[in-house]
């Protein structure tokens, strides 16, 4: 075979091999072996814990839950109706002036829009929100579905004392939420909070319930003194648009509707508020039913029970809820109520709080009876009362005296200091009896800062009536019950502040 011969079959050859090579190749792996990019594992083989039953009903349930009351919750559009300018008349272009008047113009003549959040509570349409979502609402008031369906709606009623208020859309077929009891909620439970919190539409957001009953925190400025808050505190964050939204437990009962948040900021730090169900239902039937709420009303005015004022009138620390005053001609006089009444249970259901009580009882129309438990001077016994409607003029009645006839009336009228109580008192005059409209008593000249008297409510000015429920004529009467009372007794006192309202107030000696 001849050289030449040789070398083309030798060049054949090599192509072959080269052809074999190439098939052969793995083209994932870079050549003398080593790893592709391909071949570079990401991750670990298994996850590193691996939930227990308990962890995935859990997780499973909140993403149930989610799922399930979403669409029940909508978003709420308000618009006001536009208001002239009055700071200049349209069309006077004399001079420069403010360089931003024009744009003031137009603010002040623009409509005014806000946002909030609604729970549908009925298949028609009915929608519970908060008053203050919709009370500016003068233009229009815009409803939009988790669907993607828009609405315009009607104002059927509100109630500044609840902040509660109901809208309408003309739909049919919706999925109402389903109106759970906030009776049984219980501090540490789980909750989800649904709403349109800062513009971001059917946020859901997870806490637990904080705290029950929460009051006196004067979120309602407008009621008058007679605002209703017994809220449930939640720390699942609700932002500004979270107002009118859903509160709802893991069975996807709606247990509450948002209203309000603690803050410094004006957004979440870390508390908010809720309206029980209970009385939201309530409300909402009423509005539905007559446009207006037909609350009903004992006529007492109350105030919480603290331990040293539950020793003085003794009833065990934590129970009842004190009435202060009587309504002239309420419900409560009528029946047979006095100053001085602990009111124990209504209608078989304990209240401990004043704020619970309103609660309660905001949830019965007038002209309905209830049942209260009272507790007065060691005895307990039920009364019934027919609640009355709230009457715009209504009057205190000063709470009466249990006055001791046999007392002889003490000449030392001189000033004294208490040091046992914090505080100086004085003889009344002539303008004292005047401008308090009382008879008798002591005025209270000074208190001590941060002592027992300050401690306990008691300020300049005010008038103390009595002592242990006799009548006190001279600061000499009050010195004689300290001097015969032990470190650490408390005395009751009767006081009529300078606003003119009289309640009781417990103060404890301290020698």
């Amino acid at each position: 075979m001849s050289k030449k011969q040789l070398f083309v079959i030798g060049t054949l050859m090599a192509i072959c091999v080269a052809i074999g090579v190439l098939l052969a190749t793995d083209w994932n792996k870079t050549p003398f072996g080593l790893a592709g990019p391909n071949d570079i594992k990401l991750g670990a083989d298994a996850p590193p814990v691996t939930p227990s039953n308990e962890v995935k009903t859990l997780n499973d349930a909140f993403v149930a839950v989610s799922k399930a009351v979403t669409p029940q919750v909508v978003s709420i559009v308000v618009t006001s109706k536009t208001t002239p300018s009055s700071s200049q008349d349209e069309g006077d272009d004399e001079g420069f002036g403010d360089p931003f008047e024009m744009f003031r113009q137009y603010r002040d003549r623009a409509p005014q829009r806000g946002s909030g959040s609604g729970v549908i509570i009925t298949p028609d349409g009915y929608i519970l929100t908060n008053n203050h979502v919709v009370e500016a609402g003068t233009g229009s008031i815009q409803v939009d579905l988790n669907d993607g369906r828009r609405f315009d709606a009607t104002l059927v009623g509100r109630d500044a004392l609840t902040d509660l208020a109901v809208i309408k859309i003309q739909a049919t077929g919706l999925a109402p939420a389903a109106l759970g009891t906030s009776e049984d909620l219980q501090v540490g439970q789980f909750v989800l909070a649904v709403g349109n919190p800062l513009g971001l539409n059917y946020t859901v957001t997870q806490g637990i319930v904080s705290a029950l009953g929460r009051g006196q925190l004067n979120l309602n400025q407008d009621s008058d003194g007679y605002g209703i808050e017994d809220f449930i505190q939640t720390d699942a964050a609700i932002n500004p648009g979270n107002s009118g939204g859903g509160l709802f437990n893991l069975s996807g009962q709606l247990i509450g509707i948002n209203s309000a948040i603690a803050t410094r900021t004006g957004y979440y730090q870390g508390y908010g508020f809720a309206i029980p169900i209970n009385l939201a239902r309530a409300v909402a039937q009423d509005l539905i039913d007559d446009g207006k709420v037909n609350r009903g009303y004992i006529g007492v005015k109350i105030r919480n029970i603290d331990a040293k004022l539950a020793r003085a009138l003794g009833v065990p620390q934590g129970q009842g809820v004190l009435v202060s005053e009587l309504v002239r001609s309420g419900a409560g006089e009528q029946a047979g109520l006095k100053a001085n009444d602990v009111i124990l249970e209504v209608d078989d259901q304990k209240v401990n709080t004043s704020n619970h009580l309103q609660s309660v009882v905001a949830q019965k129309r007038a002209g309905e009876d209830v049942k209260l438990k009272v507790y007065r001077d060691g005895s307990t016994f039920d009364k019934m009362v027919r609640l009355k409607p709230r009457d715009e003029s209504e009057k205190a009645v000063e709470p009466a005296l249990n006055v001791d006839e046999n007392r002889s009336e003490s000449n030392d009228n001189r000033a004294m200091k208490l040091a046992e109580l914090g505080m100086e008192i004085g003889p009344l005059d002539a303008q004292t009896r005047k401008r308090n409209a009382v008879e008798s008593g002591v005025v209270v000249n000074k208190v001590d800062l941060y002592g027992e008297a300050m401690n306990q409510g008691i300020r300049n000015g005010d008038v103390i009536l009595s002592v242990n429920r006799k009548p006190v004529k001279s600061p000499a009467d009050l010195q004689r019950l300290i001097d015969n009372a032990s470190s650490g007794d408390v005395l009751l006192l009767q006081v009529k502040s300078q606003g003119g309202s009289t309640g009781l107030v417990a103060v404890e000696v301290k020698k």
